[in-house]
């Protein structure tokens, strides 16, 4: 019985924060209202606070669900191969895959750094900064071993996250006529990778 309240209450948990991730992403944390989240979430106005102190708490844990979600992903990818340019391959279209389905919880980091909700770009940056070191560790194994030239690693990957950002925020208006997320993806993963410029092109 137990279990099965605590099976209730994380269900209820999970529904407050998607709830909250479309109301912060709509209105702004300062325009967005608890009490509104509460009755979307299908719970009582009280109740809410039983589950989260403040309207801050709520956004804060908000950005780390939605990064633990894409993070018990990304450890299965890096785990499960010892090639690590597959590993980034698949690294960096699990984020733009998991970012088109997941969009109130994606357009949440976006804002986060660029919109109405800058004042939490720390608590942003900071959980995002585990993401960002798997891939960061991928792109130095692919350094080693010879399958890029030297960069600075940690510019490469927020480069390539970066891309992976806008690449999610235009998805629905710019991209999806081309395609699923997947498929969108893999030509621009190739463009990422292997560059426009032509190899072997004459000289000027």
């Amino acid at each position: 019985m137990a279990e099965k309240s605590r099976s209730n209450q994380e269900v209820k948990r999970q529904r407050i924060l998607k709830e909250a991730a479309r109301e912060f992403v709509g209105k702004g944390y300062k325009g967005a209202n608890i009490n509104v989240i509460a009755e979307k979430s299908g719970i009582g106005k009280g109740t809410i606070y039983l589950y989260f102190a403040s309207k801050a708490e709520l956004f804060a844990e908000a950005l780390r669900v939605s990064n633990e979600l894409w993070m018990e992903k990304a450890r299965d990818i890096v785990g499960s191969s010892d090639d690590p340019l597959e590993s980034l391959k698949e690294l960096l279209k699990l984020d733009v895959v998991l970012g088109v389905e997941h969009k109130e919880l994606a357009q949440l980091w976006i804002s986060s750094f660029f919109g109405d909700n800058r004042q939490f770009v720390g608590t942003a940056a900071e959980v995002l900064e585990e993401y960002a070191g798997l891939v960061e560790d991928l792109v130095g194994q692919c350094i080693e071993k010879g399958f890029f030239r030297e960069v600075d690693k940690r510019l490469a990957a927020f480069v390539l996250l970066g891309i992976n950002e806008l690449t999610i925020a235009f998805y629905d208006n710019l991209l999806q006529g081309w395609g699923s997320a997947s498929e969108v993806y893999e030509p621009l993963l190739d463009i990422m990778l292997e560059g426009l410029i032509k190899r072997g092109r004459p000289a000027p």
